[in-house]
């Protein structure tokens, strides 16, 4: 499931020579659109000294790094994540020699291991680390202030970038001082896919309300539209959530979030009470009341029977045995299987289900990965040279290194994704006015906004009359296939993320108190197990109860106090 998101992540970036590929750790290499910065109120640090971020250091200049590995990922021939293609192209033609201090498997294991050097206080030059991770190193004082060689080595891309972003450079500051990098935050809220082509043969309307969906999915199995074992609402699989939390907020692939949404309920992040005071939104009377009804839709057969024990909610979709899943606007990138296995299968993406007063509620997407330098590093400047040279480096010597290559995170040491803030918008509305003839290719920001024009320069050969009607028959799915995943994914979800009206609810915590640090694995789990036995019928909605309680007494009200503190 994770794997499938993270592929698509840095789709926002991705350069037109380059397809999505999949791996949770294999991001595809990117060149970010920037904004001009044209001169505004601007975060970024100030300096009078600018040196040319694109010229060859004079020496040979070593950074070390920590570094997450796949191990599934292939390589091409002797190539190694440390010695590769992109790695020697950097020392080649950049004098910056990278080194790792230690590799790990992506994922926990990775964190595990970044912990470990935090706590340990044996850091590398550089690696990638959360906002929790961050902070701890702020408090410990382990970190470089990036203020004067962000000012002097960073290209005007990277710091347009930063510009289009506001506040994100202020929430990597602390006293002043630059501690960190920030990725980008790719925008997200759950939409509800279903097949229109079930819904159209049953003669159904897009749902609107909780009871609206409940009804499509009971329909669904009623008429086994996927076959005698139709699943209803696919979700959450085996080490899956059941929604997404304050330090996952953007994890709204194959879970349950908008059932909890729609109900006016936050489990998993911090929120505000009547009384202004931070509560977990776990242990609300809202979240309970989204229990009690997904208990029933269970029973009923609506949610999926193998939920939470299901291998693979993906190969449900793939086989088209479920109409219905809950995912961001870019799902239509992982649903190629489905569409070869079926050409009729017309996913489309609603801005649904509702709340009772016609809401369309979401979490607001909180956190990001961060490149943090150690206060210890001989060259400092050096991570912020690649960085601009992983999105903007791309001169024809590396395109001919790399034709035919991927150039992914696997390559690509100190990976960040990089976006324009309303790239996205861009995209989408340009996309839509140039397909109706409204605008031409020239209007087109190319300096800007490279990504919408090459999507353009291609979204006639792909999107077939009518333009304004998207559903999967008016797509032409080979003539261009490199982009139809493209055009498909920001007409369907993108477009219907752009025109929704959403009430964005924020955590206000992002990050783990002290308490969390010791209290929060053992408080998850009690979560997450109290919630599945409810759902799945084994404990009545009663249980609820005592799972507050007992997650108060087991620092929950501490944790609180904290979160409190932060307002």
């Amino acid at each position: 499931m994770k794997k499938a998101i993270l592929t698509i992540l840095a789709m926002m970036t991705v350069t037109a020579s380059v397809a999505a590929c999949s791996g949770n750790n294999n991001k595809p290499d990117a060149a970010t659109d920037a904004p001009a910065n044209n001169g505004g109120a601007t975060n970024a640090p100030v300096t009078e000294e600018v040196i040319d971020p694109f010229a060859k250091f004079d020496e040979v200049t070593e950074v070390s790094i920590g570094r997450a590995i796949d191990p599934n990922y292939k390589f091409d021939g002797s190539d190694t994540s440390e010695d590769n293609v992109y790695t020697r192209w950097l020392k080649d033609k950049y004098n910056i020699v990278v080194k790792h201090a230690w590799e790990s498997a992506a994922g926990n294991d990775y964190q595990q291991k970044v912990s470990l050097a935090i706590s340990s206080n044996d850091l590398p030059d550089a690696m990638v680390v959360n906002e929790t991770q961050l902070r701890q190193m702020v408090k410990a004082g382990q970190l470089a202030d990036l203020n004067e060689v962000y000012g002097k080595y960073a290209s005007s891309e990277l710091k347009a970038v930063y510009d289009s972003n506001p506040g994100l450079l202020d929430s990597v500051t602390f006293d002043g001082k630059l501690y960190a990098l920030p990725e980008t935050t790719l925008p997200s809220a759950p939409l509800t896919w279903i097949r229109k082509d079930w819904l159209d043969s049953l003669k159904l309307e897009a749902p609107k309300s909780l009871e609206d969906l409940g009804n499509i999915a009971k329909a669904f199995i009623d008429n086994k539209m996927g076959g005698e074992n139709t699943v209803g609402i696919v979700g959450t699989q085996q080490g899956g959530s059941l929604s997404s939390n304050f330090l996952n907020s953007t994890d709204h692939w194959y879970n349950f979030s908008p059932l909890f949404f729609a109900n006016d309920a936050y489990p998993g992040i911090w929120v505000k009470d009547k009384d202004g005071n931070a509560v977990y939104g776990s242990t609300t009377e809202e979240t309970k009341k989204a229990l009690g009804m997904m208990k029933d839709w269970y029973a009923n057969g609506i949610l999926d029977k193998e939920l939470g024990i299901r291998k693979s909610t993906a190969e449900v979709v793939a086989s088209g045995q479920t109409g219905i899943f809950f995912g961001p606007w870019w799902s239509a990138y992982n649903l190629t299987d489905s569409m070869a296995n079926d050409p009729k299968a017309n996913w489309r993406p609603y801005a649904a289900p509702l709340n009772e007063a016609g809401k369309f509620n979401s979490n607001q997407a909180t956190g990001s990965n961060y490149i943090v330098v150690s206060k210890n590093a001989k060259h400092p400047e050096a991570v912020i040279k690649m960085l601009t040279l992983h999105k903007w480096g791309k001169d024809e010597e590396f395109k001919t290194l790399t034709e035919g290559k991927e150039m992914t995170s696997q390559q690509v040491p100190l990976f960040l994704i990089l976006g324009a803030g309303d790239q996205l918008e861009y995209a989408v509305n340009n996309l839509r006015k140039f397909l109706k003839d409204e605008i031409k290719l020239e209007d087109f920001d190319n300096v800007n906004y490279g990504w919408a024009f090459e999507m353009a320069n291609h979204a006639k050969a792909v999107k077939l009359d009518p333009v304004d009607n998207y559903d999967i028959q008016y797509f032409d799915q080979k003539t261009d296939a490199g982009f139809f995943n493209h055009i498909y994914a920001h007409l369907n979800g993108g477009s219907t993320f752009v025109d929704a009206d959403i009430n964005w609810v924020r955590s206000i915590a992002t990050a783990q108190t002290k308490t969390m640090e010791s209290r929060w694995t053992n408080l998850k789990k009690l979560e997450d197990e109290t919630f599945l036995k409810i759902i799945m019928g084994s404990a009545d909605l009663s249980a609820f109860d005592e799972f507050v309680a007992k997650w108060k007494d087991q620092g929950g009200d501490k944790v609180t106090e904290e979160v409190n503190e932060l307002k």
